[in-house]
C-alpha cells in the first residue's frame, strides 16, 4: 500500500513539474516566411506607422529598428503588446488578430536591430547638455535638471536620431500641444505667461516659469494669445557641427537605464 501511495505521489510531482515547464514555454512565431514578413510590413504601415514612422524609426512612438524593446523581450510578448497595448502609455492595442500580430513581429525582427548609431561623443554631449547648451534649465534627465520642458530621461528610446536632430535644429517643426504656451493681460493690467495647461469657455490655466498653476476667468481678460511654437531655441549656428553631433549622441543614449518607468 505504501509503495502504491509513493508511486502516486511521485507521478503527481512529475506531472506538476511537466505542467509548469510546459506553461512557462513562450509561444513561438508560426509566421516567419518572407511572405509573412511582407504582410507584416503592410499591417505595420496601416496600424503602426502613424506613431512609429513608415520606416519604424520612430516619431510620436519609439524607434523600433533597434531590436530591443522596453516592454517586451520575446516574440510572444511583442505579439501581446501589439494586440493589447501597454497600460499607462500612448500605445493602444491596434492589431486585430493574433495572425496579423505575429506577422508584424516577424517584420520587426527582420529589421535586424539596425537602429542608427549617431556620430559624436555622448560624454561631451552630456557636458554640453548640463553646461553651455543650458538644456537642463528646462529639461530633466533621471532627476537632474528642471521640468519647464519635457522629461528627456527616455528620449533616446522614444525618438529616432532623425527626430532628435530636427528637434535640436528646428524645434518648431513639430510641437506637441502639451507644450503650447500663452501670454495674457487682465483688465486690471496683470501680465502672465506660461505653458497653456487648459482652456475652456470660462477660464484659462497656465503653468508659469516658477511652476505655479495660474487660473484666470476669461471675463477678466483684456488680451489672450496662445503661442503654438516651441519655447526652445534652435541650436543651429549656436554650436558647430561636431558639438551638435555630440549633443544628439547624448540624447540618443538616454534609454532610462536604472529608472523605473
Amino acid at each position: 500500500m505504501n509503495r502504491i501511495r509513493w508511486s502516486s505521489a511521485a507521478a503527481l510531482f512529475i506531472g506538476t513539474i511537466l505542467l509548469l515547464n510546459t506553461s512557462s514555454v513562450e509561444a513561438q512565431n508560426p509566421y516567419t516566411s518572407a511572405a509573412d514578413v511582407a504582410e507584416g510590413r503592410r499591417t505595420f504601415e496601416l496600424d503602426c506607422a502613424q506613431c512609429h514612422g513608415g520606416d519604424a524609426r520612430g516619431g510620436l512612438g519609439p524607434d523600433l529598428t533597434r531590436g530591443a524593446f522596453r516592454h517586451a523581450s520575446t516574440d510572444d510578448q511583442l505579439r501581446e503588446v501589439l494586440r493589447e497595448g501597454i497600460d499607462g502609455t500612448g500605445m493602444p492595442g491596434r492589431v486585430r488578430t493574433d495572425e496579423r500580430a505575429w506577422k508584424v513581429v516577424a517584420y520587426l525582427r527582420s529589421l535586424g536591430g539596425g537602429g542608427e548609431i549617431p556620430p559624436g561623443d555622448s560624454q561631451r554631449g552630456r557636458e554640453l547638455f548640463f553646461g553651455s547648451a543650458n538644456c537642463s534649465t528646462c529639461h530633466i534627465v533621471a532627476g537632474e535638471g528642471t521640468t519647464q520642458g519635457p522629461d528627456l530621461t527616455l528620449i533616446g528610446y522614444r525618438r529616432s536620431v532623425e527626430f532628435l536632430r530636427t528637434s535640436v535644429l528646428d524645434p518648431n517643426a513639430e510641437v506637441d500641444p502639451r507644450w503650447w504656451s500663452a501670454q495674457l493681460t487682465t483688465i486690471a493690467g496683470t501680465n502672465a505667461s506660461g505653458y497653456l495647461l487648459g482652456e475652456d469657455i470660462q477660464s484659462v490655466r497656465l503653468l508659469d516659469i516658477n511652476n505655479r498653476l495660474l487660473s484666470f476667468p476669461k471675463a477678466q481678460l483684456e488680451q489672450f494669445e496662445p503661442v503654438k511654437t516651441s519655447r526652445m531655441p534652435s541650436y543651429e549656428g549656436l554650436f558647430d557641427d561636431d558639438d551638435i553631433d555630440n549633443l544628439i549622441a547624448y540624447l540618443a543614449s538616454l534609454r532610462g537605464e536604472g529608472v523605473d518607468q
